[in-house]
């Protein structure tokens, strides 16, 4: 049973039942239901604001754990760099030198990968520091790999070559060392014989008889021959592969022709004093890799240690002869 509500009539001063329509029933139903809805949202908004929800804190454990794991990526990141730098230095240190390959310099492993658009669909990300920063390392890394990788392969090739290489260096001497034949003029800066003032001598000089055999120290191709009265002479050029070179200068007699394959210890020619020459002797040059360096380094294989040295000592005495 519903309770009958009474106002006051200011006219008769007696109380009189209150007679409320539909539609003031209505309204005020609606705006019950709208301060209602009104105060739930607000308290909703104010929850979450302060508090967090099951799903928004299972989205924040899941977010810690895709960054911890990340973090973790990076470590694993550093301590495979360490390990690959670790590689590399005995690859430019030990591998490449010991098969007379060229060092690979750093600019070459650290080049970067892509563009610099390659990492800006990240940028949006609330980690967008960490996912950039992530990738790069991962993407110097793994070019890192594949650089070495490929050292390690040509390197293995190379070991693979090892006997064929031993055959082609320059390892003994073009003359035969008696008391006819000597080391005349060093490698290194010299006085010219000829222009009177200090130019680089790219060889060795060796004194000896017209007619003494000239051999070839090491297997390979004749590349060039040729006679040049203002230079050379007579002179022999064998290729030997490996970045090996040698030149043989002021011969007498030349006994092999271009593209002739040749093997250590052929006779490739006599000495003899051509072109511009003081004396009967040897131009001997051996060239690695475009650049001349000294021979003497070469003859050790054939002699005994004792010879070694007198010839090292007669050559230090002979350095800056007008040869």
């Amino acid at each position: 049973m519903s309770k009958s509500r009474y106002w006051l009539n200011p006219e008769t001063l007696s109380f009189e039942p209150l007679k409320i329509t539909l539609r003031a029933r209505i309204w005020r139903a609606v705006g019950f239901f709208t301060i209602s809805t009104v105060v739930t949202v607000a308290g909703i908004l104010l929850y979450t604001k302060y508090f967090d929800t099951p799903k928004t804190m299972s989205i924040k454990r899941k977010n810690a754990e895709v960054v911890f794991q990340l973090e973790l990526l990076r470590r694993q990141f550093y301590e495979a760099d360490d390990l690959l730098s670790q590689l590399e230095l005995r690859d430019n240190n030990v591998y490449r030198p010991t098969f007379g390959m060229e060092i690979i310099p750093s600019s070459v492993r650290e080049q970067g990968i892509g563009g610099a658009d390659r990492y800006t669909f990240m940028e949006e990300s609330k980690y967008a520091n960490l996912l950039i920063s992530s990738s790069r390392d991962l993407d110097k890394l793994m070019k890192k790999i594949y650089v070495q990788s490929i050292s390690f392969e040509a390197v293995r090739e190379e070991a693979l070559n090892i006997n064929e290489m031993t055959k082609c260096i320059p390892a003994i001497q073009p003359v035969s060392f008696s008391d006819r034949v000597r080391v005349r003029a060093n490698f290194g800066m010299r006085i010219d014989p000829f222009y009177k003032d200090r130019r680089m001598h790219e060889g060795i000089d060796i004194g000896g008889t017209v007619g003494e055999p000239i051999f070839a120290t090491g297997n390979g191709r004749v590349e060039k021959v040729e006679y040049n009265p203002w230079g050379y002479g007579r002179m022999i050029l064998i290729n030997h592969g490996f970045g090996y070179k040698t030149r043989y200068g002021h011969l007498q007699n030349i006994e092999v022709a271009e593209g002739q394959q040749v093997i250590r210890g052929q006779r490739i020619g006599t000495l003899g004093n051509t072109g511009k020459s003081t004396s009967p002797h040897l131009h001997y040059e051996v060239i690695f890799r475009n650049r001349p360096v000294n021979p003497i380094n070469y003859f050790a294989n054939d002699m005994t240690e004792a010879e070694y040295e007198n010839m090292l000592q007669f050559a230090q005495q002979a350095f800056g002869s007008e040869y």
